[in-house]
């Protein structure tokens, strides 16, 4: 998510509706390191640090001019039930920093007086937006809190009226209903997470799909499949691109393999008990034919799928 085109394509999916409105070469990387200075009673200060994932300063071009903001991403493989505080604090740390540059900047020009000496800020300066989005590396739902009211003992309107609320940006694969709207392969990527769990839909999507560019994942792609949703898509040296039909093919292939091993050793095992009582039985001829014709459809069915 650090590469400038991912991380584009997540704000625009997220913030314009896939509209390409933030352009890679415009995001600007920014120290993931959100830091606040508290001073206390009898000038006693504490700080409180935290490290983000990632973080980039973002232009955003409209018919009512420029906005710069500041958007940070946050990767979850796993539900965090703590995730909107953690959210919120990194928000606010960040607008707490923006203000401390403003009041290191005025100081050193000793251009305030009277109530902005005080607050350490004029009228006029502003704060750049903060946005942080999560997104979930993993199948299913989220079934965590989206927002701050949902965290609290409480469902009087009267009180949460006022308890100022906090969203969380969430992006869920389960959530998805156009995986278009991405124009990068993490749409692609986010879709074959959606049914990771669900091998008759994986096998139906990109069994017979060979060849077909839609079908093709770059090897970051397979390595964060693997990593994630434990896709278990083998990685080779052969050129960059991975074509998940092949990939799958090999975890079917791998399947059969170790089923029709299995179903051997099996076999064998059940044949020698079946010649022993046919033996002992005294019906050698009429039951070995039998047995045998048994064994070839057997046979048959392991290697061939043939019933």
């Amino acid at each position: 998510m650090k590469q400038n085109d991912k991380f584009a394509d997540v704000c625009n999916y997220y913030l314009f509706d896939g509209k390409m409105v933030i352009k890679e070469d415009e995001l600007e990387e920014r120290d993931i390191t959100e830091l606040g200075i508290i001073e206390g009673r009898n000038s006693k200060v504490a700080s409180i640090q935290k490290l983000r994932d990632i973080l980039k300063r973002c232009v955003v071009k409209s018919s009512k001019g420029v906005t710069y903001m500041i958007i940070g991403i946050e990767n979850q493989t796993d539900v965090n039930y703590a995730m909107v505080i953690r959210n919120m604090l990194y928000d606010a740390l960040n607008y707490a920093s923006q203000v401390e540059g403003y009041v290191k900047e005025h100081r050193e020009k000793k251009d305030l007086e009277g109530v902005e000496f005080l607050s350490g800020l004029t009228k006029e300066d502003k704060l750049m937006p903060v946005v942080t989005i999560t997104i979930y590396w993993n199948s299913g739902k989220w079934d965590g809190a989206r927002s701050l009211h949902e965290m609290l003992d409480t469902d009087n309107s009267e009180i949460l009226e006022y308890v100022s609320d906090y969203k969380l940006n969430l992006i869920v694969p389960n959530d998805i209903e156009d995986f278009g709207k991405f124009k990068t392969e993490l749409g692609k990527v986010l879709n074959f997470i959606n049914y990771s769990e669900d091998k008759e839909e994986i096998r139906r999507r990109y069994l017979n799909a060979e060849g077909n560019e839609e079908n093709r994942f770059s090897r970051d792609a397979v390595i964060l499949l693997n990593e994630c949703v434990k896709a278990d898509i083998r990685i080779t040296e052969e050129g960059e691109d991975k074509d998940m039909c092949k990939g799958i093919k090999d975890l079917m292939d791998e399947a059969r393999g170790e089923g029709r091993e299995e179903g051997r050793e099996e076999g064998e095992d059940r044949l020698a008990t079946l010649i022993i009582r046919v033996k002992e039985s005294g019906r050698d001829i009429e039951l070995m034919d039998i047995l045998m014709d048994n064994v070839l459809r057997a046979q048959l069915y392991l290697e061939y799928n043939i019933k």
